[in-house]
């Protein structure tokens, strides 16, 4: 059990992150989304508690205890005054410790997960996102929604429930992070011991790698009625967090698109006002990243803002960036830097996601020096090592008539039309197999 803690008495206040390492990449096939939803019944009903009364006994502190899920983790996090430690740690025990899954809370959160993919798929953005994943990792674990398939989801069971509980639920999967008016001592006599009563288990086995594969673009089209407008996102996998040129690539995709001011922003927004918010991030995981660039189109602007961010990646990743471009993004990131540490928690946060992510030990602490050391060599080398533009992924919600148009871009070796409301994996349609690994 690895355990983060951040000191800090400034402040009667204490927050505390319980991780398991327990997400969406575990789901058995054809129950997609059963970490979510057993990670979401936690809190439902335990040995002392219905789901009423402990919402209650925490309201009774002043505090909060919330569940998320993701594809490899879930998180507890809970926060209360310090004096009420040990109350709330007796509570955070019974949520993870001693969940009861009572079988009439079951099914009403299918009820509720369901109405939320519904909710999810009517949102441009969010359906975007979802499918996007989906394209991006297609036969990976990742591939698919953290909350699962409808399809999925209507299956599940209590014993369903019971039977991943407890086969993943261990402390050997647990990554504790503390921070705030909290000692050493009561972190290993509180904090620690709230998990005692899990049993050992066996750490995880790692996620398996995301083939690569020399594909070309791969396009999806979600199709949404009477839409004026298109949210489009472009990636493709990327790198793990402890690929030795993070830094460097990092930067350099900060200068290209990470920034109100940067080079994809200018040319998308402000030269051509085809989409207000635009941007490009590289997100490292432990076992897989992804990269990816967003923006929001008029229809009859997607097609050539697709083309345009294609070609300028491209650009991007055979010449690099320039160094004006690239100063000022170190600049940027080395300003913002000391607010992302301006709390205890915000601190404890970073740390955990650090360690969650297979980052090195000192990323934090060697964070200035090591962007200060980025040079328009490493950054130019990270990038023709870790962008494909030409083979990437692109997710398009919007009019069903893009579709002609889609299929004439360079490079494309596929173009796959599925309504927003799809349910499951996505229809398959032949592409070039996969070569190698990341």
């Amino acid at each position: 059990m690895k355990v983060i803690q951040v000191e800090n008495h400034s402040l009667e206040y204490v927050a505390i992150n319980m991780t398991l390492l327990v997400g969406s990449a575990l789901d058995p096939p054809g129950k997609e989304g059963l970490a979510f939803f057993t990670s979401q019944m936690l809190t439902r009903g335990t040995k002392k508690y219905t789901k009423q009364a402990l919402a209650e006994e925490i309201d009774f502190l002043g505090s909060n205890i919330s569940v998320s899920s993701g594809n490899e983790t879930v998180q507890v996090v809970a926060d209360c005054a310090s004096r009420n430690l040990p109350r709330l740690l007796e509570l955070v025990t019974e949520v993870v410790v001693h969940p009861t899954f009572p079988e009439a809370e079951v099914e009403k959160l299918k009820r509720q997960t369901l109405a939320d993919i519904a909710e999810l798929k009517d949102s441009d953005g969010a359906a975007a996102a979802l499918f996007f994943g989906q394209l991006v990792f297609e036969g990976h674990p990742y591939a698919h929604p953290t909350r699962g398939f409808a399809r999925a989801v209507e299956t599940f069971t209590r014993d369903d429930v019971v039977r991943f509980y407890r086969e993943h639920y261990v402390r050997s999967n647990a990554v504790i992070g503390v921070a705030g008016d909290v000692t050493g001592k009561q972190v290993d006599e509180l904090v620690v011991a709230a998990l005692a009563g899990l049993p050992a288990g066996s750490k995880r086995a790692p996620t398996p790698p995301v083939l690569s594969r020399d594909r070309g673009l791969d396009i999806l089209l979600v199709t949404k009625p009477e839409r004026t407008q298109s949210h489009v996102l472009i990636g493709h996998p990327s790198v793990r967090g402890d690929y030795p040129d993070l830094f460097p690539l990092s930067t350099a995709i900060t200068g290209f698109g990470g920034t109100f001011t940067s080079i994809l922003v200018r040319e998308i927004r402000e030269k051509r006002g085809w989409s207000y918010g635009v941007g490009a991030s590289v997100l490292p995981g432990r076992y897989s990243g992804v990269f990816q660039v967003r923006f929001a189109p008029a229809t009859g602007d997607t097609v050539p803002a697709v083309e345009l961010t294609l070609k300028m990646l491209g650009t991007l990743a055979q010449d690099g960036l320039d160094e004006e471009n690239l100063d000022f993004a170190r600049q940027y990131l080395i300003n913002q830097y000391p607010f992302l540490l301006d709390s205890s928690v915000k601190k404890m946060e970073l740390e955990l996601n650090a360690h969650l992510t297979g980052k090195p030990a000192d990323y934090l602490d060697s964070y200035v020096e090591t962007v200060e050391a980025v040079t328009g060599e490493s950054a130019g080398r990270a990038l023709k090592e870790s962008l494909t533009p030409g083979n990437s992924s692109i997710v398009i919600v919007g009019d069903e008539g893009l579709e002609q148009e889609l299929k004439a871009l360079p490079g494309v070796a596929r173009v796959r039309t599925v309504p927003h409301s799809w349910d499951g994996p996505l229809p398959q349609a032949p592409l070039p197999g996969a070569q190698g690994s990341r």
